[in-house]
C-alpha cells in the first residue's frame, strides 16, 4: 500500500509544482512509509524515497519502511536536509505547517536560502481521506473492540461505582482483547454531567436515575475508532425517554439519508432539523460527524461549513446529541464507509435505550 501511497503523493507534488516534501508528522510519516518509530522525518521527491532518523531507529526504519533509503541524520537533521535539497536541485519545498514548529520553520528558511516552502497540509488530507482495504480492516478491527467493551459494561455498571472505575473497565476490556491502545480523550459522563459532550471521567459516584454517556474509541496498527452509547442506571424518566429518542431518531435518518455523492453540509442538516425540529436545537452544538483514521478527527466533517461530497472509502462517524445543563445529554454514534450503493455500518452494538437493573 506503501508505494500506492507515494505515487498518488508525487501526482499531487506534480500539479502543485513541487520538487520534494519533507513530512515531519507522525500519523503522515507513518501513512506513507509504514515506519512507526518516535523519531523520523520523510523526504520524497518525484524519484527518490528517503527517511531520515537517528541511530536508535535506523535497523527499525529498514525493516519498516523498505521503500524508503534511510539516511542516519546524525543529530543534524536540517543539516542533512539541506544537503538534500541542494544535491537534488529543491527549489520548491512542501512543509506540513500545521505540525512544523515556529521555530524550526525558521531554522529551515535560514539554511535553505533561496528555497521557496508550500503548505502540503491539504494535500495530505485529500489523499487519506479515501481509505484503502487496509485501513478499513484496521478500522474494522478497532471498533470491534467498542462493541465488544460495551456488551461487558452492561453487566459491569451498578450504582455506587464512579466514572472512573467505569472508564477503567473499558479500557482495560479493550487492550486485554487485544487493542494497542485507546483514544486519549475518552468520555465517561454519568447524571447531569453527561451534559458535557466531552466530559471526562471523575470521581463522581454513579446514582439510581442517571444517564452514563460513554464515548470510547481503540486503536490497532495506528488506526482509531470512535464509539458513543447512553445508558440508564434504573427506570428512565419521561424525559430521558423524549431525549434519547429524538436522538435516536435523528441518528437512524442521518444513516437513512448518507451515501456517496452527498454533501456533507446537508447531511448535517438532516439530523440537525429533527432535533430542531423537537425544540432542542440549542443542544446540540457540534457537527453531526467527522472523518476519523490515524487521526481521531481527520477531514471531512458534516458541519454546515463543510461542502464535501462523500466518496466510496471515505469513514465518517455519525454522533448526533443533545446536551442539558443541569439535566444531562446523550449521544449515539456509529462509524460507517461510505460504498459504491450506500454505506457499511461498521458499528454493530445496539442503539435501542438500555436501562440497567439496579
Amino acid at each position: 500500500m506503501q508505494q500506492s501511497r507515494i505515487e498518488k503523493l508525487r501526482t499531487k507534488m506534480k500539479e502543485c509544482g513541487l520538487d520534494a516534501v519533507f513530512v515531519s508528522s507522525i500519523e503522515n510519516r507513518y501513512y506513507f512509509s509504514n515506519f512507526r518509530g518516535s523519531a523520523g522525518n520523510l523526504f520524497i521527491t518525484a524519484e527518490k524515497a528517503m527517511l531520515l532518523t537517528d541511530f536508535r531507529y535506523v535497523d527499525q526504519a529498514k525493516e519498516d519502511a523498505n521503500l524508503y533509503e534511510v539516511i542516519d541524520h546524525n543529530r543534524d537533521l536540517f543539516g542533512h536536509v539541506k544537503q538534500l535539497a541542494e544535491n537534488l536541485h529543491v527549489n520548491k519545498l512542501g512543509l506540513e505547517y500545521e505540525f512544523i514548529s515556529a521555530e524550526d520553520y525558521l531554522s529551515l528558511r535560514d539554511l535553505l536560502g533561496n528555497v521557496q516552502f508550500e503548505t502540503v497540509d491539504s494535500i495530505f488530507y485529500d489523499i487519506r481521506m479515501i481509505k484503502d482495504d487496509e485501513e478499513i480492516r484496521y478500522l474494522e478491527e478497532a471498533v470491534s473492540y467498542c462493541d465488544g467493551a460495551f456488551e461487558h459494561i452492561l453487566t459491569f455498571i451498578k450504582p455506587g461505582m464512579t466514572e472512573k472505575e467505569v472508564g477503567l473497565e473499558l479500557e482495560f476490556f479493550m487492550r486485554k482483547a487485544g487493542a494497542e491502545g485507546i483514544k486519549a480523550n475518552h468520555v465517561i459522563a454519568s447524571g447531569e454531567r453527561s451534559s458535557l459532550p466531552h466530559g471526562q471521567a471523575t470521581d463522581r459516584v454513579i446514582q439510581v436515575g442517571d444517564f452514563v454517556k460513554m464515548d470510547i474509541g481503540a486503536k490497532v496498527r495506528g488506526y482509531y475508532s470512535d464509539f458513543t452509547r447512553t445508558v440508564v442506571v434504573g427506570e428512565p424518566s419521561m424525559k430521558q425517554l423524549e431525549i434519547y429518542g429524538i436522538v435516536h431518531r435523528a441518528q437512524l435518518a442521518a444513516l437513512d439519508a448518507i451515501g456517496p455523492g452527498k454533501v456533507c453540509s446537508e447531511l448535517d442538516e438532516v439530523a440537525r432539523s429533527i432535533i430542531r425540529d423537537a425544540g432542542y436545537g440549542d443542544n446540540f452544538g457540534h457537527s453531526l460527524g467527522h472523518s476519523i483514521g490515524l487521526a481521531v478527527h481527520e477531514k471531512p466533517a458534516m458541519r454546515h461549513t463543510d461542502h464535501t461530497i462523500l466518496q466510496p472509502g471515505m469513514v465518517m462517524t455519525v454522533e448526533p446529541g443533545i446536551y442539558i445543563p443541569g439535566f444531562g445529554g446523550v449521544r449515539i454514534e456509529d462509524f460507517v464507509v461510505i460504498t459504491e450503493d450506500g454505506y457499511r455500518n461498521l458499528t454493530k452494538a445496539t442503539k435501542d435505550l438500555q436501562v440497567l437493573s439496579v
